[in-house]
């Protein structure tokens, strides 16, 4: 069975469901069993597991509609099952419904038994014959309901929308989370320019376009070409890293001999754009809780002949100056948040968050943005960052930091210099929220303070 792309996607998607896996991370851990499909193979495997978590409230809502068992009494592992038949009858245009049906049922036999195949096989025949004639929710009498069936927004999250932005604006970011993200590239410029690089995707029969506001972004037009095989990807030519994240790099504004720290580093992404912007000149300091990422940074910074910069795992949240043997110029935190910014990105995160993640991400939030805080030097710059447009997470944080750091003052004009592009014109802030619905990148959220450089 190891090498069905549909019993793969069954266990991906058994896996994904899990509060501490992230789907991403249960994709990259099944490599070696997705290298065994063919490429055609493996495009149905990822389809169907990143569909169903993307369509699951629709999905849902068929098989509760056509089911003669409540849908809070079906086995999970059923369910898991009916959820991946039924993405493939009214989402895949290239199975035909028999073979969805089929398909299926065979793989019902396997995991779950002869008895609950009967089950599946009628829910399935049921949704084929009729998924067209079962309408979404009426919008105007139930909006919540319509928005987790017609865009898989869970009711409280739908709810809380609705109350802060309004119908319309939460219908738009709605449509534009079922959107497939885009697929955005930040190149080397010690390597390449943009313009170089837009010209060998074209040779290649690739086509691109630049983005709005990173100067360094370069979006790539459904290629069908795995990263690794994209021209330049062994030159070291360019990153994998949506637009908003490369915003957040640039307006911390990294120079040449100077010491940064970036205080939540993860896979090392952001670092690698400091690092660049640098002339990989200065230090850098990357610090992250987990090893395994660490050896990723160090990886991808021997890919692209990166050598300044050194990883620490130091706990935030605590942290003091103490942690480290000197001040920073500047400071990135770019921190650990609910990510409902990028739900386009991750749809399994839709499923896994709830209400009580907003406040238990803030009170981290807080700890870690007070430790690397403490590690700023005076006059050097803060910059927080994160992947959500929620305001316990984002300006109600902020405002509170500075209302109790008296050390640290919003810098505006520092924002408008390193952004000059992305602020409207006159408008004078420190931060800045990006809304998926609108801007081709994610939701995103970042702050740019300053230490003053007499303490108050």
């Amino acid at each position: 069975m190891t090498s069905d792309p549909r019993y793969i996607a069954y266990t991906l998607i058994e896996a994904g469901q899990k509060l501490t896996l992230p789907l991403d991370r249960a994709v990259e851990d099944a490599a070696q069993q997705l290298e065994s499909l063919s490429q055609k193979d493996k495009g149905l495997c990822h389809a169907i597991v990143f569909g169903v978590f993307r369509h699951r409230g629709r999905i849902d809502q068929l098989i509760g509609h056509c089911s003669k068992l409540a849908f809070d009494k079906i086995d999970p592992k059923v369910k898991t099952i009916l959820r991946l038949g039924v993405f493939q009858i009214v989402f895949l245009d290239r199975v035909p419904d028999f073979a969805a049906i089929n398909t299926t049922i065979e793989l019902a036999k396997s995991v779950c038994g002869k008895k609950a195949s009967g089950f599946i096989n009628a829910v399935l025949r049921n949704i084929a014959r009729s998924h067209q004639e079962i309408a979404l929710p009426c919008s105007d009498k139930n909006l919540t309901g319509h928005l987790a069936a017609a865009f898989s927004i869970p009711p409280w999250l739908g709810k809380r929308w609705v109350e802060r932005y309004g119908t319309e604006k939460t219908l738009a970011l709605g449509r534009a989370l079922m959107d497939l993200p885009p697929f955005t590239l930040r190149i080397n410029p010690r390597k390449t320019s943009r313009e170089d690089l837009m010209a060998n995707f074209e040779y290649a029969g690739i086509k691109t376009k630049a983005t709005h506001f990173s100067p360094l972004g370069l979006q790539v037009q459904a290629s069908g070409v795995a990263v690794p095989d994209l021209p330049g990807f062994h030159e070291g030519l360019f990153l994998i890293q949506d637009e908003a994240a490369q915003l957040a790099v640039q307006l911390l504004g990294p120079k040449p001999g100077e010491n940064i720290l970036d205080a939540c580093a993860g896979l090392g992404t952001k670092t690698i754009h400091m690092a660049l912007e640098m002339e990989n000149k200065g230090n850098i300091t990357a610090n992250d809780t987990g090893e395994n990422k660490a050896l990723r940074l160090e990886s991808e910074a021997l890919r692209l002949n990166i050598d300044n910069i050194r990883t620490t795992h130091v706990d935030m949240a605590r942290a003091g100056f103490t942690d480290f043997s000197f001040y920073f110029d500047r400071v990135l935190v770019d921190a650990p948040c609910t990510g409902l910014g990028v739900l386009a990105r991750n749809p399994d995160s839709r499923w896994k968050r709830n209400l009580k993640d907003i406040s238990r991400m803030a009170a981290l939030q807080k700890k870690i943005l007070n430790g690397a805080a403490n590690v700023v030097a005076p006059g050097g710059i803060l910059v927080y960052a994160v992947c959500s447009c929620e305001p316990e997470e984002t300006t109600q944080l902020i405002q509170r930091f500075l209302e109790k750091r008296k050390d640290f003052s919003p810098d505006p004009s520092g924002f408008g210099a390193q952004l000059p592009f992305f602020c409207e014109s006159g408008e004078n802030t420190f931060e800045k929220t990006t809304f998926p619905d609108h801007l081709e990148m994610d939701g995103f959220f970042m702050a740019r303070m300053r230490r003053n450089k007499k303490e108050q």
